[in-house]
């Protein structure tokens, strides 16, 4: 088996990344030529955000199609200390996996005496929705600076740490390292990215090279040689890190690496390497009949032992069985596939490699992600302006319209005021201005499907512009 080192490399950007369709993109690409730090930070396309995890995921819902499993992954399953107080004030605290849900998965680095202590390396939000056959995925940056519960603002991926160190004090007598760690880890991600985490599951890096070995390796076609002077190792010194770039079959060690080495890019760098990491396992598992082979499906399933815990309820085989079809025939259009990067959000602020990211532009990430395949490019962020100099109107209107389900911007007082209402396309977002047009009841004249000539100009971060005027009634 080849793949006798490894390292990490600048990925080049995406030829092939869509235009620029909205005002607020066509801004992010003036800002980031002002400002080419945010280049270094790694603007990637779209198709971006898959990583370690999800492999394992997928891994484990085709696995357990097998009733033989059961035992196995009982073991694998793990109380979420969340549930007892969603429990205790009235709720069940699980969510069905018939309808939409959502997984936290968390790549877990525990080296093997945790000098360092235990803490999230990978973490990736992905949304099932099983009746309409698709999944979305949205990786979160590792330094990306979040509220966390108890700490206040710090790196997210302090979160699974605090909570795997403190377990029996935020949850109980009792409670597990490990479900305390992704709880909390769980908790601090709801918080960020204003969505319900239902699961969690959770792999540390040892098992993912006991699964990759237990493939037999996995194929990679590395496109330029990676180079990591000063990987760090297990037993926190360095060590010189090389993968020559063509065809090859990496081992699990060495398909780690290269997922993992971020010295020489960035951690936006890394997910692209992740992804292609990903699809190689994928497409081992699926070219190579490995669900078919008797022989090697309990050694799977003793390396998903050792080193996967979920919170899913795994003691369901039919609700699972549905799930690991979703998974084995889901093609690549109906995977959407999205990250946090200043590309699609805009840096508030960087203080060394700590990261601040724009609430707004997150939370229109965040709709994306909801919206599916057929929708995500259609999600545009609106703006009200009171043009009818009546105060707090426009807040008002904002706060109704975001309670619909729309992605708002802040609201502002328009330039001028004006007796009609009337609301404004700058981009391509016809379901969207449809929608709203509705809502409000408004003329089909005062719909704007582009600015009119005396329009005002575009807003800086919002795609569609609702100017509230004199005849608007509450």
């Amino acid at each position: 088996m080849a793949g006798t080192a490894v390292g990490r490399v600048r990925v080049a950007s995406d030829p092939h990344s869509r235009p620029l369709r909205s005002a607020r993109e066509r801004v992010a690409a003036r800002r980031a030529a002002r400002h080419p730090q945010l280049r270094r930070l790694g603007c990637g396309p779209r198709l971006t955000a898959l990583a370690i995890g999800m492999a394992v995921l997928v891994l484990i819902l085709l696995l357990i199609g097998s009733s033989w499993a059961s035992g196995t992954l009982q073991r694998i399953e793990q109380d979420d200390p969340r549930r007892a107080s969603a429990e205790a004030n009235g709720g069940s605290g699980v969510a069905s996996l018939q309808a939409p849900f959502n997984i936290l998965l968390i790549g877990v680095d525990r080296r093997p005496d945790m000098q360092e202590g235990v803490r999230s390396d990978t973490l990736i939000l992905v949304h099932v929705d099983p009746a309409a056959g698709w999944a979305g995925m949205l990786s979160i940056p590792r330094d990306s600076v979040v509220q966390v519960p108890h700490l206040g603002f710090q790196k997210i991926n302090t979160a699974y740490a605090y909570g795997f160190n403190h377990a029996e004090e935020l949850y109980g007598a009792g409670t597990a390292p490990e479900a305390a760690g992704g709880a909390m880890a769980a908790e601090t991600v709801e918080g960020f990215l204003g969505l319900k985490v239902d699961y969690s599951a959770q792999i540390d890096f040892q098992g993912f090279e006991r699964v990759v070995d237990t493939l037999g390796g996995v194929r990679l076609d590395v496109p330029r040689p990676l180079l990591d002077p000063a990987y760090p190792s297990d037993d926190y010194g360095y060590e010189r890190l090389y993968v020559p770039a063509g065809l090859q079959v990496l081992d699990g060690a060495t398909a780690l690496r290269y997922a993992r080495s971020r010295h020489s890019s960035s951690d936006f760098d890394r997910s692209r390497r992740q992804q292609q990491v990903l699809r190689a396992i994928l497409a081992e598992v699926r070219a190579r009949g490995i669900l078919s082979q008797a022989a090697l499906l309990p050694e799977l399933v003793q390396d998903l032992e050792q080193s996967v815990r979920t919170t899913l309820p795994l003691g369901d085989l039919n609700t699972v069985r549905e799930l690991a079809g979703l998974a084995q025939h889901l093609e690549a259009d109906r995977i959407v596939q999205l990250s946090i990067n200043p590309g699609d959000v805009a840096v508030v602020q960087e203080i060394g490699s700590d990261i601040y990211w724009d609430p707004g532009d997150l939370s229109l990430l965040v709709a994306r992600l909801l919206a599916g395949p057929e929708g995500s490019a259609e999600v545009a962020r609106v703006q009200v302006q009171n043009g009818a100099g009546v105060p707090g109107l426009a807040g008002r209107v904002t706060e109704r319209l975001r309670s619909q389900g729309f992605v708002m911007a802040d609201a502002t007082d328009a330039l001028v005021t004006t007796n009609q209402t009337q609301v404004i396309d700058y981009g391509d977002h016809p379901q969207t201005l449809e929608r709203l047009a509705t809502l409000l009841q408004l003329d089909e004249r005062y719909v704007h499907r582009r600015p009119p000539p005396d329009a005002p100009a575009a807003p800086y971060q919002a795609d569609i512009v609702l100017i509230l005027g004199s005849d608007y009634r509450e």
